[in-house]
């Protein structure tokens, strides 16, 4: 999959990427935990 995802970004766009996705699953267990509503 990394290699696919390399053919398409470079290398700082990539880091950004994974960045992004850590952030996103760290909101989600966030929110998960806290028994969050979406719009809530």
């Amino acid at each position: 999959m990394w290699q696919e995802a390399a053919e398409h970004y470079d290398e700082q766009q990539l880091a950004s990427l994974v960045v992004a996705i850590a952030m996103i699953n760290a909101w989600n267990r966030i929110g998960v935990t806290a028994r969050l509503t979406p719009g809530g």
